[in-house]
């Protein structure tokens, strides 16, 4: 698909995401949001997406089935839209004090983290029909740069909207694709996890790994419960399918192999320096110690 025809794709779905807003005009972003998952895949209407936005929202089957799925530029950047906007659904808040607000955790979960530990949990479960060679195939296939895309989007929107500045789904989506996505990455990193840049150099690369493992490790440590995995990826059908009872405990290189991964999309899609720094972990804490030095580069 040429990038006109993906730049085509984002003004049929912002075209629809209207249509919904204008049918649901008292509802909210976060209503809206939810909503819109409906139209994604059937497996981001799961009960443990109900759980973890606080919404529940059964698939729309009919015409419109899957409207909202596939991929689009988006920001400049080939985006799974549907990933996109099912993380989006767990990242603005509810009006109120509501019981997404207890659950707001998850939203990392459903982004970011939930690729990589989907990965991870896969390559160590090798599942028979997903069996997969390396940890680092299970990444490539799992966590995509158009899943990454679709990561960033959901956080830094959420943002936007959860600020007040945006009361629209489709107006926060239209002025996000008005910037770079070299400076959403940016945005993201500082909103997300404290970066702080100079220039294009990123200056704590460790402390934003360090908060990037702490996330990607408690996830797999509850993916002693297969529907949250279940429900990341329209790889598996059923919760069923997946063996997951003798798990194994995350292991440190599986979380750094993780948190490299994205950062060397972060790197390349920022347009970055090379990062160089050695990964530090909190003392007393088991799985986590000092490591040898490592490079990411573009």
């Amino acid at each position: 698909m040429t990038n006109d025809e993906f730049m085509s794709e984002l003004e049929t779905a912002l075209e629809f995401i209207q249509n919904v807003e204008r049918q649901n005009p008292n509802k909210s972003a976060y209503e809206i949001a939810n909503i819109l998952r409906g139209y994604t895949r059937k497996n981001y209407t799961t009960r443990l997406w109900s759980t973890a936005t606080g919404y529940h929202q059964e698939y729309i089957e009919g015409e419109f089935q899957g409207k909202l799925n596939g991929d689009v530029l988006l920001s400049g950047e080939t985006t799974d839209f549907g990933h996109f906007l099912a993380s989006l659904s767990d990242q603005i808040n509810q009006p109120g004090v509501q019981w997404s607000d207890l659950t707001q955790w998850t939203a990392d979960h459903t982004a970011w983290a939930g690729d990589i530990g989907s990965a991870i949990i896969v390559y160590r479960t090798q599942y028979e029909t997903l069996a997969v060679k390396s940890l680092s195939e299970a990444l490539t296939r799992f966590a995509r740069d158009s899943d990454y895309t679709a990561d960033v989007a959901a956080c830094v929107i959420g943002s936007l909207i959860n600020s007040g500045r945006y009361h629209s789904v489709s107006q926060a989506i239209t002025d996000y694709n008005s910037t770079a996505y070299s400076q959403q990455v940016k945005k993201f990193i500082q909103q997300r996890f404290d970066g702080k840049f100079q220039g294009n150099k990123l200056k704590n690369p460790a402390a934003v790994e360090a908060k990037m493992a702490q996330v990607i490790f408690f996830f797999v440590r509850l993916s002693n419960a297969p529907d949250i995995v279940a429900s990341m990826k329209d790889f598996w059908q059923s919760p069923d399918q997946l063996k997951l009872s003798n798990i194994v405990q995350p292991q440190r290189s599986d979380i750094l192999a993780g948190t490299l991964h994205f950062l060397a999309h972060l790197v390349k899609f920022g347009g970055w320096e090379p990062l160089i720094f050695q990964p530090y972990r909190v003392p007393r804490t088991k799985w986590l110690g000092s490591l040898n030095q490592v490079t990411v580069n573009p």
